[in-house]
């Protein structure tokens, strides 16, 4: 009669500590997970908010252009930009994959950008704004 209860403590024991082993490693799962992909779509939408206000500031006359005549261009090249965020987006939509919307989206803040640096003065200070406030709204989604 003690033997069988000596298997049953042991046996006990091993289911014990192999199922706190278990729900151990999927919290550790879990919180190593990666930012959930299903923000990416939305923060495409903040990006294309940000190039609106570009273009309001524009348009508005808050934003000064190197060249004045390069104005329609410049314009035009947002529309593009805007256009291609919007073809990311959709594309990417299925991806689940972090690493795939990180890189797309980083490439293209760097092409929008350049495009500023191209046509606007003060395209640093500009580009600095655009950085903080996608930072924050990025940072923001990935709270909720």
């Amino acid at each position: 009669m003690t033997f069988y209860l000596l298997i049953s403590a042991l046996a006990f024991l091993v289911l014990f500590f192999a199922i706190k082993n278990y729900t151990l490693k999927l919290d550790e799962k879990k919180l190593l997970e990666p930012i959930k992909s299903d923000i990416y779509p939305e923060f495409c939408d903040q990006i294309n908010e940000e190039i609106r206000k570009i273009k309001n500031n524009l348009l508005y006359n808050h934003f000064q252009l190197i060249d004045e005549n390069t104005k329609d261009q410049f314009l035009e090249n947002l529309s593009d930009m805007s256009r291609k965020l919007n073809h990311i987006q959709t594309m990417n939509l299925s991806k689940k994959d972090s690493i795939l919307w990180e890189e797309t989206l980083f490439d293209f803040l760097k092409e929008l950008e350049s495009i500023n640096e191209k046509y606007l003065q003060n395209a640093e200070q500009i580009n600095e704004t655009t950085r903080i406030t996608l930072q924050d709204k990025f940072s923001n989604l990935t709270k909720s």
